[in-house]
């Protein structure tokens, strides 16, 4: 017997607010796919075993937090790294819970992550993992929040979670060209966003988030949800711009001023720092708006992997298994 763990992966629509002058900082907003996915396998062990370096970092240090002996662990499907889609999280939390259960120790998946380096800006991560859909968190408070490293962090709760109907579709696009920011280059980014930006941005988010947003998931509004997140992706472009080279990392900008245009594409979105792009559409649209993005793609010359997905309204999925 193993333990088998597959997740999904999380799009990143952005932050309600990054000005410092605002009571809580960050506040993530996001949404659980099914695709692209982690699984893994993992059975106890009395040292860690595992080929991929990364997965190793991981394992070692959650089996030293969780006093075990060892693990071994299998990859057998992966999210890419540093495309927006939430890669690091769903990875730590997905060789967290294959431990725990190996071990029978009950996994407390907050109170861990943030020794794992995750959550520690946006919750949605670690939200998905826990109860998939729709999550909105509450951000930190400001406060608590020094620029540079910030002390104490914890991950932000959970303000807002709902489950999103099925027949969304989100088609999302890979493109293979230079990865986002992560780590140093990243907290450098955040800090020099959050010194001068400003909070007519934030009020406008809010505006958005409950007056189109919330309301277009309670009311399966499809297109107003459409709506809603791409004014969200656009509007945290404004803060983004001067770092990024504009409101969408390029080449997105050009991808998304043409996805606009057409009317069976209810929105179209940066995930994170991107290079993943994302299109809202429903069951009856999906095929077509997925033949117009790959020939969008080709005739623009940028490469890059189509996916068509829907919400993974659950957490990830964690059980004994035998392996074959």
């Amino acid at each position: 017997m193993a333990v088998r763990v597959i997740t999904g992966c999380r799009l990143h629509f952005g932050f309600r607010n990054l000005c410092l002058g605002e009571s809580r900082i960050y506040g993530g907003i996001g949404v659980y796919l099914e695709n692209p996915k982690i699984s893994l396998v993992a059975k106890a062990n009395n040292e860690v075993v595992c080929e991929d370096w990364n997965v190793e970092k991981y394992a070692r240090k959650i089996t030293e937090i969780l006093e075990v002996e060892g693990i071994e662990i299998e990859i057998l499907e992966t999210i890419p790294a540093h495309m927006g889609l939430g890669s690091g999280t769903q990875l730590a939390l997905a060789i967290y819970a294959a431990i725990c259960e190996e071990y029978d120790i009950k996994p407390m998946y907050r109170e861990h992550a943030p020794q794992l380096g995750r959550g520690k800006r946006s919750g949605i991560g670690v939200a998905s993992f826990e109860v998939g859909g729709f999550n909105m968190d509450r951000g930190q408070e400001t406060g608590t929040v020094a620029i540079g490293e910030g002390k104490g962090w914890k991950v932000p709760n959970r303000e807002i979670s709902l489950k999103i109907p099925k027949e969304w579709v989100f088609v999302v696009s890979e493109l293979e060209v230079e990865r986002g920011y992560s780590g140093k280059k990243e907290k450098e980014i955040i800090n020099f966003v959050m010194e001068n930006a400003k909070s007519n941005i934030t009020r406008k988010i809010e505006t958005i988030v409950h007056k189109n947003l919330i309301p277009s998931i309670q009311e399966k509004k499809s297109a107003d949800f459409g709506f809603a997140v791409g004014e969200i992706s656009r509007l945290n472009g404004n803060w983004y711009e001067k770092y990024q080279g504009g409101i969408y990392r390029p080449p997105i900008g050009k991808i998304v001023k043409r996805l606009q245009e057409y009317d069976n594409i209810f929105g179209v979105g940066q995930s994170s720092w991107g290079p993943t792009l994302y299109s809202v559409t429903n069951e009856e649209h999906a095929t077509e708006v997925e033949r117009t993005i790959r020939e969008l793609l080709e005739e623009l010359e940028i490469r890059g992997t189509v996916i068509r997905s829907t919400v993974k309204n659950s957490g990830a999925d964690i059980r004994k298994d035998i392996l074959e």
